[in-house]
């Protein structure tokens, strides 16, 4: 039960006003039926009296009281219900987006991306945020507390009433209810942590489903013909990941029979009880009305419906939430004490640096050195897997070497706060992201700390190439970037790459000195490549530049080259020294320019 007390304590924090103000009309309608039930069966009581007197008679005039009052509480219920329905949801939305805001808070929390990549992480995230195939969030715990606490709160009232009858009589009850409440709830617990350990092939049902619904796949689905085989291992994995929790709720269970037969037997003996009182006459007509609203009213208690079930299960996400937010909590000892980087952030060196991606058997750079001239421009090529992209990864801060260090103008990069570096970081990488925003949203995301800047975003947009394509859209800068939206529109994979690069250089005049450059040509059709190679000394002047590109006609333009093979710097220097050298440099240059000259040939 320590997840329902964690939903109670954070329903709280959510909106403390509201939370108090749901309790008291809660309070309200729950001992409202408990006055009811006594008022009526009083009430019934006094109708033969009130005939017989007539209407002026003394138990006339207490009857119409009584009826007064009872219809006065019904009314009253009545009226409060809607605004407990209204309260309960409001309350349960906030809750919802206070989760939400805190799964998102956790997930940012690192200063690195390593975390991203973690199953456990990705799992408990996938919890935090919702139950998978139940779809119910936690918000509608709160709905089913207000429902359900009126509910326990009358059958209470209802067996203490039953003390007046047999005090044997209500202890049963006191004991039977609650007993089933709590096995039920330990039953529903159990089934949503059941449900909860399934949240990784439930991510991947969910994303066989995405695929087929998505328009990134729609191309290769259809030229393939995979619309049935996706169909069919979504079926399928979706049955892997469900059957667990259909199987932990088969009907014959104990902990389900054994609670409703106590039931139905204390049932039994009451209004066993209560008939053969009345019968001997042991009560009168006003005690048989109270004793029979409390027997019913009694039985009012709810412990195995929908609403229990989106109270446990919500007793389950919450502890998921606290269980992410601890886990990915930085130690006091991972955060750097807040430090003003100067403007010139300096030469940044790689010593000894090593560095394993998690779950591979070898480094992907082992004791590397490496530095990078304050503002010079600095080229890495090499092949596929060298670990060019790894390098700048680290360079950005996304990960924390194995081994070794890098320093910032001296400064152990460990020990700059994340923020004030990626302040002083651009960069455009080659799976850069499309965000489905607007034109102007996707550039100054480069600087989202500053006021959109419109002189600013014009005048980077130019210089990556894209201004007049902006210009040229529908809403112009207000355009979505993406057609499935209202006032959207598609650029193309060219198109979009100066867009990111547009993103990066808006950062660079925020304050950013250091730009990165992973394949900044990818996208590029020949005329739009040679245009970015003709301006790429002005683009990165005085910068401290880092470009990785197969294209050594970029290449060649920088200040240094590096080549890396298998973790290591194997060659350096000038796009002249190395090609002298004879080395893996040259050979590489050469091997691309025959294939440009055999293209060009035919």
């Amino acid at each position: 039960m320590r997840g329902l007390s964690l939903l109670l304590g954070t329903m709280s924090r959510t909106g403390r006003s509201r939370a108090a103000a749901l309790a008291l009309i809660v309070l309200v309608t729950s001992l409202l039926p408990i006055a009811t039930t006594v008022v009526t069966g009083l009430l019934v009581g006094r109708v033969p009296a009130a005939v017989a007197g007539g209407l002026g008679s003394v138990p006339a005039r207490t009857a119409l009281t009584l009826l007064a009052g009872a219809s006065a509480m019904i009314v009253v219920g009545r009226v409060i219900g809607p605004f407990k329905e209204a309260l309960a949801e409001n309350l349960g939305r906030a809750l919802d987006l206070e989760i939400q805001e805190r799964v998102i808070a956790a997930v940012q929390a690192p200063s690195g991306i390593a975390h991203l990549e973690d199953p456990e992480v990705t799992d408990l995230v996938e919890q935090a945020r919702r139950l998978g195939s139940s779809g119910m969030r936690p918000g509608l715990a709160v709905a089913a507390l207000a429902s359900l606490v009126p509910s326990w709160v009358q059958a209470l009232g209802s067996a203490l009433i039953l003390v007046v009858f047999h005090w044997w009589v209500a202890l049963l009850w006191l004991a039977v209810w609650p007993a089933a409440i709590w096995l039920f709830q330990r039953e529903y617990i159990r089934i949503g942590q059941v449900v909860y350990g399934q949240s990784r092939r439930m991510r991947r049902a969910e994303y066989l489903c995405d695929l087929a619904l998505a328009p990134d796949a729609a191309k290769d689905l259809r030229v393939w013909g995979m619309g049935g085989w996706l169909a069919d291992r979504f079926e399928a994995t979706w049955d892997e990941s469900t059957r667990p929790g259909r199987l932990a709720r088969r009907p014959g269970r104990g902990v389900v029979w054994l609670p409703s037969a106590a039931i139905l037997a204390v049932n039994a003996v009451s209004y066993g009880l209560l008939a053969v009182a009345a019968a001997r006459g042991d009560i009168g007509l006003a005690a048989v009305a109270v004793f029979t609203q409390a027997l019913i009213a009694a039985n009012f208690f709810r412990a195995f419906d929908d609403q229990n079930a989106q109270l446990s299960f919500a007793a389950v996400q919450v502890p998921a939430l606290l269980q992410l937010e601890q886990r990915l909590r930085p130690a006091a000892e991972d955060e750097p004490t807040a430090e003003a980087l100067p403007d010139a952030v300096g030469a940044i060196s790689f010593k000894g640096v090593g560095f394993r991606y998690r779950g591979m058997e070898r480094d992907v750079l082992r004791g590397l050195d490496l530095t990078l001239e304050a503002g010079r421009s600095l080229a890495v090529v090499g092949v596929n897997g060298a670990g060019k992209t790894t390098l700048v990864k680290l360079l950005c801060g996304l990960y924390r070497p194995t081994s070794g260090r890098i320093t910032v103008g001296g400064r152990d990069l460990a020990g700059i706060p994340s923020d004030a570096w990626r302040k002083r970081v651009a960069a455009l990488f080659q799976d850069f992201a499309q965000y489905h925003l607007s034109a102007a949203d996707n550039i100054a995301m480069g600087a989202p700390d500053l006021p959109v800047d419109t002189d600013r975003l014009c005048r980077v947009a130019e210089r990556a190439g894209v201004l007049d394509v902006i210009e040229g859209l529908p809403w112009a800068w207000e355009t979505v970037l993406n057609r499935g939206y209202a006032r959207g529109a598609d650029l193309s994979g060219g198109q979009w790459q100066r867009v990111a690069l547009a993103r990066a250089l808006y950062a660079v005049e925020a304050g950013a000195r250091v730009l990165v450059l992973d394949e900044p040509t990818a996208n590029l059709d020949v005329r739009a490549e040679a245009e970015l190679y003709d301006r790429f000394l002005e683009l990165t002047a005085g910068l401290t530049t880092v470009l990785i590109s197969h294209r050594f006609s970029t290449v060649r333009r920088a200040d240094r080259i590096v080549v890396l093979a298998d973790g290591v710097v194997s060659e350096v220097g000038s796009h002249e020294e190395l090609m002298s050298r004879g080395g893996r440099y040259a050979e590489m240059f050469r091997l691309q320019a025959a294939r440009f000259t055999e293209e060009v040939g035919r």
